[in-house]
C-alpha cells in the first residue's frame, strides 16, 4: 500500500477481505442524505451524520427535536479561548451522541477572506493561526464525546457566489501560509476523523477529484488516516474522484459511483486496492465512533438514559456567549450599567424585536428557546423597559409576536400543520410551536407526489387596528386564505442554489384589514417544489419607517438610557449567496443617528455575523458587537450591560471604515475564476501593508478594567531554524475591578518584502487578575511562524536575521517588544 493508504490491524483487514466488490462500493455512497449503509457481513451498523457547527440537528429537523443553539463560529473565534471552546464543543458532542449522531459536519475552518462572504459567520477568523487554535479545540471537544468532527470545506471555499463551479486561482505559497494551516492543524494536532472536500476547484481541479491536494498533501504528506467525504452533491465524476483520494460520496443513494465504479474497477480503470483503502477508512471511522460492534439491526443509538434532548448547560452557553461579545467602544464610560442605576430604558431596533441568533443554511437549528431581550434587561436592571421596532429591515415579513398566534385545535401558542396525500388522506396532523416550518427529512413519501399539500392553520390576534401584511414564503404553489376567504395564489420556482430556498424562500404578500383583539383564521396551503419542506408565515402591521423612527426617537428622549439593537435581517447572511454590501439593511443607520441625537446615553448592540459599516460610531456612547449569539442572547446581553460579566471578546476580523478599505472585497468570480490576487495580504495583514486604518482593528476589544503591559521576555535571544520560542509577558490590572485580558503576540520579519505581511499573529494567551495584581502570560511562538513556504524548493524555510516580537491588546495596540535573531 502507498504512504497515502491506511494500515489496519489484522482482524480489521480480515473484515475487508470478507466483502465482495459490490458490497464494498455500496458502502462508499450514502444510504440517504444523512446516513451511511450498514453491512451485517462485518458487523457494521449504519453511521449517522448531522449538520453543525453551531448546534446539532440530530436525525430529525422538526419542532419535536429542538437543539441547543450556540454562538456562531465567528463568535467562538472572538473568545480567543481554546479551553472554553473545547468545553463547549464537548457539550455539543454529548448532545450529538444523545441525538443518535456519530458525525458532526463541522467545524468550518475556511478563512474570512472578504467581509462580504455570506458564510463568514460560520468561520472562526480572518487569521490562520487563530482559526487553527480554535478549530483544534473544537475538534478535540467534539471527539472527546465520542463523535467524529469534520474539518470543512477543503479548501479555498471562501465565497458562496458560484460556489459549486468556480475555480480558485491561488499560489502554493498562499495556500500553504494562509488557507491550509487550519486544516493541517485539525489533522495533525486535532486528529479530526473526517475532512470534507469542497464544491469548488483549485487551480483547475475540482476538489473532489484534486489528487495533489487530497492524495498527495492531505493523505501522504500530512498522514491523514481519516475519511474524505464530499460536500453534498459535489462529486461529478467516477474515475477521477475515485483515484484522487475521495472516500465517500454524499448524499445517497444516487451518485456517480455505485454501479459505474464497479464497472470501472472491472475495466481496470480503478484498482481494487484503492477501493479497499476507502473501506479501511470507513472501518477505522466506525471503530472510532462505536459503529463496528456487531449491532447491525439498523437501529440508531438512542438518547443517553436520564438526559434530556438538549444537553448543553444553559449556564455554559450564557458564559460563552458573554465571552464572545466584543466591546468596540465605551468612550463616555457609560458601561457597565449598575443594577438599579437607571429606571427607564428604551430598547429599540428591529433586532430587539426579532433578534438574529443564527445565520442561514446548513448551520441552522431549531433552538430550544428564543431569546427574550426585554425580559432579561428588566430583570437585570430592575428598570422599566419599553420596546420599539424603530424600522423595518427584513426581506420577509417577520413572525408574529409571541402570544398572538394560536393552534386552532388546542388553543395553545403556535400553529397547526397538516399533510395530505394526493388522495386527500391525512398523513400528518400535529401542533407546531413556530410559524416557520422546516422538514429536512422524515416526511411521508407521498408529500412529494403530485397533488400532495401541506396546510398551516392558525388563529391570529392582532394588537393594533389597521392594515396588516400576511407573508407566506416557500418554494412551490402557495395559497393564502383568511377567515375562509381565498386572498392570494402564486407559484414560485426553486432558486439556483437549493439552500437559498431554506434561507430566503420567495414570499407571497397580501394586505388585510384587522381590528385589535379580534382573531382571524389564517390558512396556508402549500405544494412544495423542493426535496425538503420550508414554509414560513409572517404577519405584521403595515407601518412606515418614518413613523417607527419617530416613535423610537420619542422613547429615547424620555428614557435615561437607549439600547439600540441593529444588525442583519433574517436571510442577510447565509450559505448559498454572498452579501452585496456591508451596510445595515433598511434605515438602521438613520435610526441610530436620530436616537443618539435624542439621548447621549445610547448603546448600540450590533447583531451581525460579520462586519457591518458603522458611520455613526463616534455619535454613540458605546458599541457592542454580539455576532449571531445563539439562544442565550438575552441573558448574556443583560450580564454584559450590567457588568455581571465582562465582555470578553476580541475581534477575530477587522471592521472597515468603508467598503473600499477592505483588502479583499469582491466575492464574485470572473469568467468562472476567483483569483486570489491579494496573495498573503488578507484581513489585518492587508490593512497593515497598505497603511489603511480600519474602524476597529483585528484583536481589538475593551473590557471593564485597564491593563498596563510591563515587559516581554524571550527565552533566547538567538534561535535556529525549527526552534519554538518561549515568551513571558508581564502585565498589571490597573483598574478597580477584576478582569480578563487576551495577550496577543505579533511577529515582524527581517525584511520589508511588499508581498509579505508587516506582522503576523504568532501567539495569544488568556490571563485574569484582581485589581492591582500583576500576572504573567506564558506563550510559545511556533517555529512555523518564522518560516515562509518556498515554492521552488517545495519546503518551509526560515529566513535568517533579526525578528521583532511585539505584545499588546490588538494588532493596532502593541505595547512591549523584544528582538530575537534567527541564525
Amino acid at each position: 500500500m502507498s504512504s497515502a493508504t491506511v494500515g489496519l490491524p489484522s482482524d480489521e483487514a480480515r473484515l475487508v477481505a470478507r466483502l465482495t466488490l459490490e458490497q464494498k462500493i455500496r458502502l462508499l455512497t450514502g444510504a440517504d442524505s444523512w446516513k451511511l449503509y450498514g453491512e451485517s457481513t462485518v458487523g457494521l451498523r449504519p453511521i449517522v451524520m448531522s449538520d453543525g457547527p453551531a448546534g446539532v440537528r440530530g436525525t430529525r429537523f422538526d419542532a419535536a427535536n429542538p437543539s441547543s443553539s450556540l454562538p456562531c463560529p465567528i463568535a467562538l473565534g472572538a473568545t480567543w479561548d481554546e479551553q472554553l471552546v473545547e468545553e463547549l464543543a464537548t457539550a455539543l458532542g454529548r448532545e450529538a451522541r444523545a441525538k443518535g449522531v456519530d458525525i458532526l459536519l463541522g467545524p468550518t475552518v475556511n478563512i474570512v477572506r472578504t467581509p462580504l462572504s455570506g458564510r463568514g459567520f460560520e468561520c472562526f477568523s480572518e487569521d490562520p493561526l487563530l482559526t487553527s487554535r480554535i478549530a483544534v479545540a473544537y475538534v478535540h471537544g467534539v471527539q472527546k464525546a465520542g463523535v467524529a468532527a469534520t474539518a470543512k470545506h477543503f479548501v479555498a471555499n471562501d465565497s458562496e457566489t458560484e460556489r459549486r463551479t468556480y475555480d480558485a486561482r491561488v499560489t502554493d505559497r498562499v495556500l500553504r501560509e494562509v488557507y491550509l494551516p487550519p486544516f493541517e492543524a485539525c489533522v495533525a494536532e486535532g486528529g479530526a476523523y473526517l475532512v470534507m472536500a469542497a464544491y469548488n476547484s483549485v487551480n483547475g481541479a475540482t476538489m473532489t477529484a484534486n489528487s495533489p491536494l487530497l492524495q498527495d498533501l492531505l493523505k501522504a504528506e500530512w498522514g491523514f488516516t481519516g475519511l474524505v467525504v464530499s460536500d453534498w452533491s459535489a462529486t461529478t465524476s467516477t474515475v477521477p474522484s475515485a483515484l484522487a483520494g475521495l472516500d465517500l460520496v454524499m448524499p445517497g443513494p444516487d451518485g456517480p459511483w455505485g454501479e459505474r465504479l464497479v464497472n470501472a474497477v472491472h475495466a481496470g480503470k480503478v484498482p481494487e486496492a484503492a477501493i479497499d483503502d476507502k473501506i479501511a477508512r470507513i472501518l477505522v471511522l466506525a471503530r472510532r465512533v462505536g459503529a463496528l460492534n456487531g449491532h447491525v439491526d439498523g437501529n440508531l443509538p438512542g438518547p443517553v438514559p436520564g438526559q434530556s434532548v438538549a444537553l448543553i448547560d444553559p449556564a455554559l452557553l450564557r458564559e460563552v456567549t458573554a465571552r464572545s461579545f466584543v466591546l468596540l467602544s465605551n468612550s463616555r464610560g457609560l458601561l457597565p450599567l449598575a443594577a438599579g442605576s437607571v429606571d427607564r430604558v428604551a430598547l429599540i431596533g428591529p433586532n430587539a424585536i426579532d433578534p438574529q441568533t443564527q445565520g442561514g443554511g446548513s448551520v441552522r437549528v431549531l433552538p430550544v428557546t428564543r431569546p427574550r431581550i426585554a425580559d432579561a434587561l428588566r430583570d437585570a436592571l430592575d428598570a422599566r423597559v419599553s420596546v420599539h421596532q424603530g424600522c423595518v429591515t427584513g426581506a420577509t415579513i417577520p413572525e408574529p409576536p409571541d402570544g398572538t398566534l394560536h393552534d386552532p385545535v388546542t388553543g395553545k401558542a403556535g400553529v397547526r400543520v397538516e399533510v395530505r396525500g394526493p388522495d386527500g388522506a391525512v398523513l400528518h396532523d400535529a401542533p407546531f410551536p413556530s410559524s416557520v416550518v422546516t422538514w429536512w427529512d422524515g416526511l411521508p413519501e407521498a408529500v412529494h407526489r403530485a397533488g400532495s399539500e401541506v396546510t398551516l392553520r392558525a388563529n391570529y390576534r392582532p394588537q393594533t387596528d389597521g392594515t396588516h401584511v400576511i407573508g407566506a414564503a416557500g418554494v412551490g404553489l402557495m395559497r393564502i386564505a383568511v377567515d375562509g376567504t381565498p386572498l392570494a395564489e402564486a407559484t414560485s420556482l426553486p432558486p439556483r442554489e437549493v439552500v437559498e430556498a431554506l434561507s430566503r424562500p420567495p414570499e407571497v404578500r397580501v394586505p388585510v384589514q384587522m381590528k385589535a383583539g379580534r382573531e382571524v383564521a389564517v390558512r396556508l396551503d402549500y405544494r412544495p417544489d423542493t426535496r425538503f419542506v420550508t414554509l414560513r408565515l409572517g404577519i405584521t402591521p403595515q407601518i412606515h419607517d418614518d413613523h417607527l423612527i419617530e416613535q423610537a426617537v420619542q422613547a429615547a428622549a424620555a428614557a435615561e438610557v437607549a439600547v439600540v439593537v441593529v444588525g442583519s435581517a433574517d436571510g442577510t447572511e447565509s450559505e448559498g449567496y454572498d452579501r452585496k454590501t456591508l451596510g445595515l439593511p433598511g434605515k438602521q443607520d438613520e435610526l441610530v443617528r436620530r436616537v443618539a441625537a435624542a439621548n447621549p446615553k445610547t448603546i448600540v448592540v450590533v447583531n451581525s455575523g460579520t462586519p457591518v459599516l458603522m458611520p455613526w460610531a463616534t455619535d454613540v456612547a458605546a458599541i457592542l458587537q454580539v455576532w449571531f449569539p445563539g439562544q442565550a442572547f438575552g441573558e448574556a446581553l443583560a450580564d454584559v450591560l450590567t457588568g455581571a460579566a465582562e465582555p470578553g471578546g476580541r475581534l477575530p476580523v477587522s471592521i472597515p471604515k468603508a467598503e473600499v478599505d477592505s483588502p479583499v472585497l469582491g466575492a464574485e468570480p470572473e469568467a468562472g475564476k476567483l483569483v486570489y490576487s491579494e496573495g498573503l495580504l488578507v484581513g489585518y495583514r492587508g490593512y497593515d501593508r497598505s497603511g489603511t486604518d480600519p474602524l476597529f482593528g483585528f484583536g481589538h476589544g475593551l473590557g471593564y478594567t485597564q491593563w498596563e503591559y510591563e515587559s516581554i521576555e524571550a527565552a533566547a535571544t538567538s534561535i535556529g531554524s525549527g526552534d519554538d520560542l518561549d515568551l513571558l509577558v508581564k502585565l498589571r490590572n490597573r483598574g478597580a475591578r477584576a478582569g480578563r485580558e487576551v495577550v496577543q503576540v505579533y511577529l515582524e520579519g527581517p525584511d520589508d518584502d511588499p508581498s509579505r505581511p508587516v506582522r503576523i499573529l504568532a501567539g495569544f494567551a488568556n490571563v485574569a487578575a484582581e485589581p492591582g495584581a500583576q500576572v504573567t502570560a506564558r506563550l510559545s511562538v511556533p517555529s512555523r511562524a518564522f518560516a515562509r513556504y518556498d515554492e521552488g524548493l517545495g519546503r518551509w524555510d526560515a529566513e535568517p536575521g533579526a525578528y521583532t516580537i511585539r505584545a499588546g491588546r490588538s494588532s493596532r495596540d502593541l505595547r512591549v517588544s523584544v528582538e530575537v535573531v534567527m541564525r
